[in-house]
């Protein structure tokens, strides 16, 4: 019979994915922030500039089935940490980035990450976590997501606005630093092998539940 309480281990992996997806999030929205910061600097106009940010969702919500489907089949730890750490190099090279074309390919790497890792963190948060508490772990670490609308964003259009946009993504990039610590010692070493494909994936969309799970969100953000 399994423990239905969650211990100080439960609670640190919880605490990790959802520091994770507050980094991941506040890296995916604090570009809208700042948009008027990076078309001044890189002379662009506000309009061509908001295309890093359709860019990054466009390639989101297409890459990340694909690649998780592709992807499944590789060990979820390893995997992670090798993730966390390209995010943290896409970032540090936003920081750099001098040109349109090169923030917007780096934004679209950064978007197929961040697709991925939010997608495992909410699986190994489901399987590592007691039946009748994994609810409450989903809706911590899907909060963390949520949450870097609320701290994450505006304390880096802050930075922005004193420092210059560059010095956003060194916040990304030291956040993400945290996270890759964390989630280095936390995330456990044997979690479940579970293939998958794209069949599965569209397959889901036949379910009327998942749909309506589905549109509630898209049309609520969209909106």
């Amino acid at each position: 019979m399994h423990s239905t309480e969650l211990s100080k281990q439960h609670w640190l992996l919880i605490l990790t994915l959802s520091l994770l997806t507050f980094v991941l999030g506040t890296s995916e929205f604090v570009i809208v922030g700042i948009l008027t910061d990076i078309s001044s600097s890189l002379n662009m106009t506000n309009a061509k500039t908001g295309t890093l940010v359709s860019a990054f969702a466009i390639t989101f919500a297409i890459a990340t089935p694909l690649v998780m489907s592709v992807t499944s089949h590789l060990p979820k730890r390893k995997w992670m940490l090798f993730l966390i750490a390209s995010f943290i190099i896409l970032n540090a090279l936003c920081v750099i980035s001098t040109s349109y074309i090169m923030l917007l390919t780096l934004r679209i790497m950064t978007a197929i990450v961040t697709g991925v890792l939010i997608s495992l963190a909410m699986i190994v948060a489901s399987e590592t976590i007691p039946i009748k508490k994994r609810g409450l772990a989903i809706s911590f670490v899907f909060g963390g997501f949520t949450l870097a609308n609320v701290v994450g964003v505006p304390i880096g259009i802050v930075i922005a606005e004193d420092y210059g946009w560059n010095a956003t993504f060194m916040l990304t990039t030291f956040l993400g630093g945290l996270a890759f610590l964390a989630s280095f010692f936390v995330l456990p070493h044997k979690l479940s092998q579970v293939r998958s494909s794209i069949r599965d994936q569209f397959s889901l969309l036949t379910k009327p539940r998942i749909l309506m799970a589905f549109f509630i969100p898209a049309l609520g953000f969209g909106a």
